[in-house]
């Protein structure tokens, strides 16, 4: 069976920041442009074929274009994840082996791709995934059908899936992020400079630092719906893994209301009802 979680807070945590944070070499190249462009990695790049897919093709964060959509218009990742149902996949090359970690904020999955072969028509093909990299019996595979066809210039950047623990293998839009997960949402929710209604500065820069008149901090929006009813951003879990801050906020119109926060519960915390500062773009 997958390694499948739900709910056990040490050990998705020690998961989903694999998800979120940083790639390691070998899958860097595939998100960093400047790394890719480097003679080394062009001298040990593996050639596009654009009639197939292969493993390594599909290495990165891919997120449920639907979803992405609806936070670019929304700016409010909890409030946007009740609504509309998130998926995110992400491969990343570790030696030799091709984890993948898919995950619904609320729970994860972690597996190994381990081949992906075509289908019968041109641009299907599926993923054959594991629970263990090796020898392993047809019972354990897991198949993830997919559909997609490279641009012109041969990448990849939006692919048809229908996949089987949280999007009940219905085939569902993903796109590929040029970034981090994390960064993405930051820049997204709440990046930007603004001033209070004293004249005050504030600013989220689109790198994930927070830095307010009276304190500065790397910081990260939550994903996760169950954390709060209201959006919130908290220390960032591997810049400051020993960071207490959360922050509360909304958006009303053009304007970024910020709120104390409270606990409500293990894991679990609750915006005051007044805003502490309402700030607007500067």
């Amino acid at each position: 069976m997958a390694k499948h979680l739900r709910c056990g807070r040490a050990r998705w945590a020690a998961l989903f920041i694999l998800l979120l944070t940083r790639l390691v070499p070998g899958a860097e190249a595939q998100d960093n442009p400047a790394v890719a462009d480097s003679p080394a990695a062009k001298s040990t790049a593996r050639p596009i074929r654009k009639d197939r897919i292969f493993v390594w093709d599909l290495q990165g964060t891919w997120i449920s274009k639907r979803y992405l959509d609806a936070l670019k218009a929304t700016r409010s990742p909890h409030a946007t994840a009740r609504k509309t149902p998130v998926v995110v996949i992400k491969v990343q090359k570790e030696g030799q082996s091709y984890p993948i970690l898919i995950t619904n904020f609320e729970g994860a999955v972690l597996q190994f791709l381990l081949d992906v072969e075509p289908g019968l028509k041109s641009g299907h093909y599926r993923m054959v995934a594991a629970p263990e990299d090796g020898a392993i019996s047809a019972s354990e595979v897991t198949y993830i059908a997919f559909r997609g066809t490279r641009t012109a210039e041969g990448k990849l950047e939006q692919l048809s899936i229908a996949e089987p623990n949280f999007g009940k293998r219905r085939f569902l839009t993903f796109v590929h992020l040029p970034d981090t997960l994390d960064l993405m949402v930051d820049r997204l929710a709440i990046a930007g400079k603004y001033k209070d209604e004293q004249g005050r500065d504030y600013e989220f820069t689109d790198s994930g630092d927070a830095i307010l008149p009276d304190r500065r901090f790397a910081y990260e929006v939550s994903l996760d719906p169950r954390s709060a009813r209201c959006e919130l951003l908290q220390s960032h879990r591997d810049r400051e893994p020993n960071g207490t801050e959360r922050i509360g906020f909304d958006w009303k119109g053009r304007t970024l209301r910020l709120f104390e926060v409270k606990a409500s519960g293990k894991d679990r915390y609750q915006c005051d009802r007044r805003p502490f500062a309402v700030l607007t773009p500067a």
